[in-house]
C-alpha cells in the first residue's frame, strides 16, 4: 500500500465539484429519503424497508400496475425491477393479482400494510418540507416545488396520473435524483469512460478532499460496507482510485482519486454543465437559478456532506447563524449568545 499521493485538483474543477446543483439535489433527496426510512421505520415501526422501494409502492398505490411499467418508467430490465418487487412482496407491502383487462398478465397492489405506509410516509415527508420551509422561506419552498414539477414534467418522469398540481419534494426529488444519476453516467461515459457503472457513484461522490471511508460511505447511503468495498475494488481494477494509509489511523485505509479518476471527475463536472443547460432549456434562466439557489441553500444550511468536505468555516458560520436566527429569532439568538459569552467567562 503506497502513501497517500498528491491529489489535488485544480482550484475552479475541485470548486465545481464539490458545488453544484445535481450534487445539491441528489444529497437534499437522499437526505430526504433517509430521514423518511428512519422515521417509518423507528416511529411507526416497518421493517424490511429499503430506500429504492418508493417508486414501485408508489405506483401500485393507484390501481395497481404492471412490472414493465415500473421498468420502463425507472430506465431498467424488467428482470431487475423484479428482483425488488419480489423483495418488496417478501416485505409484506406487495402483492400480485390478476390484471382484469388481461387474464394473462399479473398487477402489483398494494396490502393495507403499505397503504398505511404511504400515509405515515407523506406525513414525514410534509413535516421535512416545512422544516427547509422554515430554513429558507415559504415562498421559496412553493416556487421550488412548482419548477422541480415543471422540470419533472419536461423530462418526462412523472407518473401518468400524475397532473398539473405541483407536487411537493417528496415525490419529485427521488424521480430527478434518479434522472441525474442516469444522464450524468451516459454523459460522461461519451467522454471516454466506457465502463462506468452507475453504482460507482456511491463511491465516487462520497471521496472528498480528505479521501474517502468505506464504513462513512455504507452508513450514509444505507449500504453494506461489503458493498461499497466490492464497488471500490471495480473502481481500483479500472485504476480510478486507490487505498493509502490513513494518516489518523495507519490502521486504516482511505479511498483517493488517482490520476485518471482526477481525470474522470474532471469530465463529470463538464458533464454537469451540460445537464444544467438542458435544464436551462426545460424551463428556463431565470427559473433555474431560483432552483439552483435554493436547494443550495438549503444543502448548506442543513448542513449536507460536511463528512466529505468537511466545514468551509466562514459559509458554515454565516449558515448556521441565518438558521439559528430563523429558530430563535432576533432576541433569541442574541439571548443565546450572551450565555454562550457567559459560560466562557466561567472558565
Amino acid at each position: 500500500m503506497r502513501s497517500p499521493a498528491n491529489i489535488e485538483f485544480s482550484r475552479d474543477i475541485e470548486r465545481r465539484y464539490q458545488d453544484n446543483v445535481a450534487r445539491h439535489i441528489l444529497s437534499i433527496s437522499l437526505y430526504m429519503q433517509s430521514e423518511i426510512m428512519g422515521a417509518l421505520t423507528v416511529s411507526h415501526g416497518h421493517s424490511q424497508l429499503r430506500i429504492n422501494f418508493e417508486p414501485y409502492i408508489s405506483m401500485a398505490a393507484r390501481s395497481g400496475a404492471r412490472l414493465s411499467e415500473i421498468a420502463e418508467m425507472l430506465g431498467i430490465s424488467r428482470q431487475a425491477a423484479n428482483q425488488t418487487a419480489n423483495q418488496i412482496e417478501r416485505a409484506g407491502y406487495l402483492r400480485r393479482a390478476s390484471d382484469p383487462s388481461d387474464g394473462r398478465a399479473k398487477l402489483l397492489v398494494t396490502t393495507p400494510r403499505a397503504m398505511m405506509l404511504v400515509k405515515q410516509g407523506a406525513a414525514e415527508a410534509l413535516a421535512l418540507e416545512n422544516q427547509f420551509a422554515e430554513l429558507v422561506g415559504e415562498a421559496n419552498i412553493a416556487q421550488l416545488n412548482l419548477s422541480m414539477t415543471k422540470l419533472s414534467r419536461r423530462l418526462g418522469l412523472l407518473f401518468p396520473y400524475q397532473g398539473e398540481q405541483a407536487l411537493t419534494l417528496a415525490a419529485t426529488l427521488p424521480r430527478m435524483s434518479d434522472y441525474i444519476t442516469r444522464r450524468l453516467q451516459q454523459l460522461t461515459m461519451q467522454k471516454g469512460h466506457p465502463q462506468l457503472k452507475r453504482s460507482f457513484g456511491t463511491v465516487l461522490t462520497a471521496i472528498g478532499p480528505r479521501g474517502g471511508r468505506i464504513q462513512q460511505m455504507a452508513r450514509s447511503r444505507d449500504i453494506s460496507k461489503q458493498a461499497v468495498s466490492a464497488i471500490a475494488t471495480e473502481l481500483e481494477a479500472l485504476g480510478y482510485i486507490e487505498r493509502v494509509a490513513d494518516a489518523a489511523d495507519a490502521r486504516q485505509v482511505v479511498l483517493q482519486f488517482t490520476k485518471a479518476g482526477r481525470a474522470l471527475i474532471a469530465d463529470s463536472v463538464d458533464s454537469v454543465n451540460q445537464l444544467v443547460a438542458e435544464f436551462a432549456e426545460a424551463i428556463g434562466d431565470d427559473e433555474l437559478e431560483h432552483l439552483k439557489h435554493t436547494v443550495a441553500k438549503i444543502y448548506r444550511l442543513q448542513h449536507l456532506e460536511e463528512d466529505i468536505f468537511g466545514n468551509a468555516s466562514g459559509n458554515d458560520i454565516q449558515a448556521m447563524a441565518q438558521q439559528l436566527s430563523m429558530q430563535l429569532g432576533e432576541q433569541g439568538a442574541i439571548n443565546l449568545g450572551r450565555l454562550l459569552l457567559a459560560g466562557n467567562s466561567g472558565h
